[in-house]
């Protein structure tokens, strides 16, 4: 039998061990702060305006306008007045001379139930002689918004990375195994 010898011969073996990169990307809420203005209002009336013309009522009526008939009746008035005045006056020359004839008691008042009579105008006016123009109030409103202030704070979006990672290692060692035949008369525990 023919000796032979063995090799044996194992390869290396590499083993590769990966870590996967890792993003985080958080991005916080913005935040809005709202500033509004109170609004402006004015509102300004104007009243309404009513005329009424009785002109052509007192024309219709022969009377005068309430000017002419109040310088009218103050002229009378003081006239009426001056003569009443003259007529005491007259009154009292009589109560003086008493001893004249008549009742002069009775003349004094018989002087004031046919004295002059008032005058009193009649103000019923035809129809459609009193002119009326009515004008009604407005109201003017003025309105001025109150502006809005916007005032955004955006935050910057935060990234953390963490690269990936890739490690070697040798999961086995290459190695070669020479057995060499057995001799005859070699002593296998090295004594010979």
């Amino acid at each position: 039998m023919i000796s032979q010898i063995q090799i044996h011969q194992q390869f290396a073996q590499i083993g590769l061990r990966t870590d996967q990169a890792q993003w985080r990307i958080s991005s916080p809420s913005a935040e809005l702060n709202l500033r509004q203005e109170q609004p402006w209002v004015e509102i300004q009336q104007i009243p309404g305006t009513l005329e009424v013309d009785q002109r052509e009522a007192f024309a219709q009526e022969g009377l005068m306008s309430i000017f002419d008939l109040t310088r009218s009746e103050a002229a009378r008035a003081r006239q009426i007045n001056f003569d009443a005045i003259a007529e005491t006056a007259r009154w009292g020359d009589r109560f003086a001379h008493i001893e004249r004839s008549g009742n002069p008691i009775a003349d004094w008042t018989w002087r004031d139930v046919t004295g002059p009579s008032d005058w009193i105008p009649a103000l019923v006016p035809q129809p459609f002689s009193v002119h009326i123009r009515y004008e009604p109030g407005r109201a003017e409103i003025q309105v001025q918004p109150g502006r809005v202030a916007l005032d955004p704070a955006v935050h910057p979006p935060e990234v953390s990375f963490s690269p990936g990672a890739v490690q070697v290692y040798t999961r086995q060692y290459a190695s070669v195994t020479v057995t060499p035949p057995l001799l005859p008369g070699l002593l296998v525990d090295g004594r010979g």
